[in-house]
Parts: structure tokens; sequence; C-alpha cells
């Protein structure tokens, strides 16, 4: 019954917004309107429309007007709007090849993991999504994640009892246990909440995440752990990408890849100067030594490797696992 509610308002919202043009481009995500990420879809948007003269027309619902990750994912597949984003954590139990991104300390920069994922094991991954009635238009960044909380994580053993937001993931839930912090799923949007009234120590997100989400506002540290880095993962309904003409789609693609690349750029930026503005808000900041991050990274991938394996099978862990080597 709730599916079939939001369905039918959905459709009601996004029929009041029809327009004229050859072709409408409907883009949902759950980010405010001052990230990345919607700063982006606005570069997308405006260039897309003038180099096809009015041909596309794009409209994009923000911060989850269309619902979370997977009500987005569902209206995706099912035709009902075009393209989502979402990051791939929160995609990987409809999508579980996504999973092999869950590893820990996968890439040693954001300049390795941008050159991996627009490779063989990008590609692999976008694969995976065509069996699901997707189409895999690119990865975008979120960047490398570390923590803010109400202690400082200055090493492995700070992580016993540490109540930490995570996604609904039960690989993620598994990783975070094995290391002796206390995992609680909650949605994106309960985050801030959660930590004003102390029911959660601290989360992990991207650094820029900190400040626009506002969390030094109800938080006393900044914990440098970059333990994992997870993309933003734009995807397309497959019979819509593949219903337009040849010129058009790549035109399309060619206007999402340069997309890519400015929204990679406004991460990069949105990092670079988060620091000082946490420092400036009054939070302390602490680095998670090398030394535990090792030891972090071999626990967790330890203890979901049986998992992952089961998940996206034998197969594509090795061939995901040997386009990564690539």
């Amino acid at each position: 019954m709730f599916k079939l509610l939001l369905t039918t308002a959905t459709i009601s919202v996004l029929a009041a917004t029809t327009s004229l043009a050859q072709t409408t481009i409907r883009i949902a995500h759950a980010q405010p309107e001052n990230s990345p990420l919607h700063q982006s879809m606005d570069h997308f948007k405006e260039t897309l429309e003038a180099r096809s003269e009015g041909a596309f027309q794009v409209e994009i619902f923000a911060g989850g007007q269309l619902g979370n990750v997977n009500e987005v994912l569902e209206l995706v597949q099912s035709g009902n709007i075009q393209m989502g984003t979402g990051a791939s954590v929160l995609l990987s139990p409809t999508i579980p090849e996504l999973g092999m991104l869950d590893q820990f300390l996968l890439f040693s920069d954001e300049e390795h993991a941008r050159s991996t994922l627009d490779g063989p094991a990008g590609d692999t991954l976008k694969a995976a999504m065509e069996n699901r009635g997707l189409s895999g238009v690119a990865f975008l960044e979120l960047g490398f994640r570390s923590f803010s909380g109400n202690r400082p994580l200055d090493s492995l053993e700070a992580f016993q009892g540490f109540r930490l937001r995570s996604a609904d993931n039960p690989i993620q839930i598994a990783a975070w246990r094995s290391i002796g912090a206390v995992p609680l799923p909650l949605a994106w949007g309960e985050i801030y909440s959660s930590l004003q009234q102390g029911l959660i120590d601290g989360q992990e997100s991207a650094l820029s995440s900190m400040v626009v989400e506002r969390f030094y506002e109800v938080q006393s540290d900044v914990s440098l752990t970059g333990h994992i880095y997870w993309p933003e993962v734009w995807f397309a309904n497959l019979d819509f990408v593949n219903s337009l003409s040849e010129d058009d789609r790549a035109l399309m693609m060619e206007v999402a890849s340069e997309t890519t690349v400015v929204q990679r750029e406004l991460v990069a930026e949105a990092n670079a100067a988060t620091l000082d503005q946490l420092t400036e808000a009054g939070l302390s900041v602490t680095e998670l030594p090398a030394e535990d991050r090792l030891r972090m990274a071999e626990t967790m991938n330890a203890a979901i490797a049986d998992m992952l394996r089961a998940n996206v099978g034998e197969e594509f862990f090795d061939a995901f696992t040997a386009a990564l080597e690539q």
C-alpha cells in the first residue's frame, strides 16, 4: 500500500512538470541544493539543453523530493524518471556487485579511485547494472570518508563501543562490529538530530558533508581516517538510453562525462576548504596513525570477504579483482 501511494503521488508530481521538449530527462538525488552534486547536475542541465538547442530538457529533483535512494532507484528502473544518483553503499543491497567498493583502503588516493572506476573495473560494475535495467552513466565523487564525533578516534582501540551511524547495509554493519564499534543504521536525514540528541557518538562521511550538513554544530572532533572511498553512482534507465538516437545518446554521454569532471573538481575544492572551516568552528582535528589504518583495513576486510564472495559470486569477485589490478 505504501509503495502504491508513493508511486501515485510521485507520478502526480512528475505529470505536473511535463514539458513540450522532445526529450525530457528527470533526475532525482538526495543531496541538498548547495552540494557539489547538485551544482554539477545544474551544469549538466544547462550544457545539455544549450548544446541540443532545446531537443533535451532536464528537470532536477534535489534533496530527496522523490524519495530516498532506494525509492529513486525503483523510479528509474520503472521508467517513471530517467536518471538518479546514490552512494554505492546504499545501492549495493539491490546491486550486490557494487558491494565490492565496500572494501576498506581499496584505493590509495582520489586519482587512483577515479582512474580505476573510469577503467575496466568500473566497466564490470556498469555491466552488472545493465542486468537490472540500468545504464551506468558515471561514478561521481563523494571522496574518502572520515569521522566527526564527540571524542577523537586516535587509535583502533578508540572504536570500542563507539556508536556510529551506519548505512543500512549488512556488510558495513559486520565490518564496523569487527573492530568493536556499535553501528546503528540511520537514514541520512536523521544523522543531525541523532548527533544532537546524543543517540550516536559520531558519523562517517566525506569531509565536505560535515560542513554541508552542519554536523560541526553538534560535534567536538574530526578524526581523519580516510578509511573508505564511495562513489556517488549516476545511473539511468537502460531502455531510455537505448531509445535515444545514436547522436543524441553520444551528446548526452559527452556532457555527462564533462559533468563528472566538474563534479569531482567541486568536491575536491569543497574538501580542501573543509578542514579550515571545521577548525574555525572549534573542532579538534586528529589523524588516525597509518599503522592503525592498516590494522583497521585488514580486520574489516577479513570480516566481510566471505560475505562479498557470497553476494557477488566467485566469478564476479575474481573478475573485478583482476580488473582492479589493471
